[in-house]
């Protein structure tokens, strides 16, 4: 019994490598499939903060160099905001600088892409007092 569970767990990973040999976008496909999409994500401000004033910049950490595209602001009766990153080389901290925020609660959603054409997106909400 224990060797047909070590066989099978053995096939297993050898048919995942074998499918990241060819593609060099399945691991990206079985990370999804296995892992919390944001997982080992995090954004300054960090999701559910409460800062004193406006913050200067917006950064978000990936487990591998990104490069930021956009972030856009949303808070409840004030027009969105799209802040566009400037070109710069991916890295695994990216940030943007914002604009003045008034008092308020904010969405942050973020649009990035990898070196490879991977992309991803997510968002945080802080509150600026």
């Amino acid at each position: 019994m224990i060797r047909i569970l070590v066989l099978t767990t053995a096939l297993a990973f050898a048919g995942a490598s074998a499918a990241a040999a060819q593609d060099p976008h399945a691991w990206h496909t079985m990370q999804a499939q296995t892992v919390a999409p944001q997982s080992g994500i995090t954004t300054v401000p960090a999701n559910g903060a409460m800062t004193s004033g406006s913050p200067e910049r917006f950064s978000v950490t990936f487990p591998h160099a990104m490069v930021l595209k956009t972030v856009t602001l949303t808070a409840e009766g004030q027009a969105p905001v799209v802040v566009t990153a400037p070109a710069a080389p991916a890295a695994a901290t990216v940030s943007v600088a914002l604009p003045r925020l008034a008092p308020g609660t904010y969405a942050a959603a973020w649009a990035a892409e990898g070196p490879d054409g991977h992309k991803m997106s997510g968002s945080a909400s802080f509150m600026v007092r």
